[in-house]
């Protein structure tokens, strides 16, 4: 009888270890290997209405701060440009917290690489709810600017070499979507920019077939699906990651939502790692 026991005591200290030595290395991959890879999805979109086939790479929240140096940058504009884009767009979140970090960071190092970035038709950003916080609102468009990036606030223009219509939004959380935004041209093919996905909620008359690009939920972080939907933050409106259809017609528009690249609040990331996105826009048949 004891020796039953002593066997089932054994068993159960094994189960115990091997548990406890899973977690063991689940927090280490979450804290030091996954936050620091960098893998690319590939999206190929059927556009209606443009004249080209077009290329785009999008990245978004990179949260340079105190869990993400600076000096990551050269890896991420040297994988961007090994895509050879035509457009370069950003999703908003450059910095994690300005304030905080600012004594600690080369900027001017960063800025020698976002600005490395070639793209030939033109590089764009838009404003996150961290570039608006954290004192960056005082250079954030300067500092894009100064990359090569053009800043779009409730704006759109033309790339008539495409007929794509780019639509810039405001940051749903700390930006202005009250004002005048901008109409959509007809005839053309329509790809929208807003940090957060929430926004896709909140226009108008979206044409059909129009393709929004987001960020901001970091595919929660945490990418085990129940917990993720826990810990989304404001402005996720329940989109957590992937392509998402508006409705369920088939010529719906589309949201993409990005996982982003940096972290914040905790530097984890499970099941979610940091992501380019490579959308390749075709000419219909």
């Amino acid at each position: 009888m004891k020796q039953k026991q002593i066997k089932r005591k054994r068993r159960w200290a094994w189960v115990l270890f091997w548990i406890v030595l899973a977690a063991l290395l689940t927090g280490l991959y979450a804290r030091f290997v996954e936050p620091n890879l960098l893998v690319v999805r590939r999206l190929s979109f059927q556009a209606e209405g443009i004249t080209a086939d077009c290329r785009v790479v999008f990245f978004t929240d990179t949260h340079f701060g105190e869990d993400k140096p600076v000096d990551s940058a050269k890896q991420l504009a040297e994988r961007i440009n090994r895509l050879e884009p035509d457009l370069v767009i950003f999703g908003g979140d450059l910095l994690d917290n300005y304030a905080r970090d600012r004594e600690q960071m080369d900027l001017e190092l960063l800025r020698e690489q976002l600005s490395g970035i070639n793209a030939p038709d033109g590089k764009y950003a838009v404003w996150g709810n961290h570039d608006w916080g954290g004192g960056a609102a005082r250079i954030y468009q300067e500092f894009m600017e100064s990359c090569g990036f053009q800043v779009l606030k409730n704006e759109s223009l033309l790339l008539e070499k495409y007929q794509i219509q780019i639509l810039g939004y405001d940051d749903y959380l700390t930006g202005d979507l009250e004002g005048q935004l901008p109409y959509f041209a007809e005839g053309v093919f329509p790809l929208l920019v807003a940090h957060e996905p929430y926004t896709a909620e909140l226009l108008f008359n979206l044409p059909e077939q129009a393709l929004m690009l987001s960020g901001h939920t970091h595919g929660g972080q945490v990418g085990i699906p129940w917990i993720a939907r826990q810990i989304l933050p404001p402005g996720s409106g329940g989109f957590v990651r992937g392509m998402y259809a508006l409705d369920e017609t088939e010529e719906s528009a589309r949201v993409y939502v990005s996982s982003g690249i940096g972290t914040t609040r905790l530097p984890l990331r499970l099941l979610s790692p940091p992501e380019i996105v490579c959308i390749d826009l075709k000419k219909p048949a």
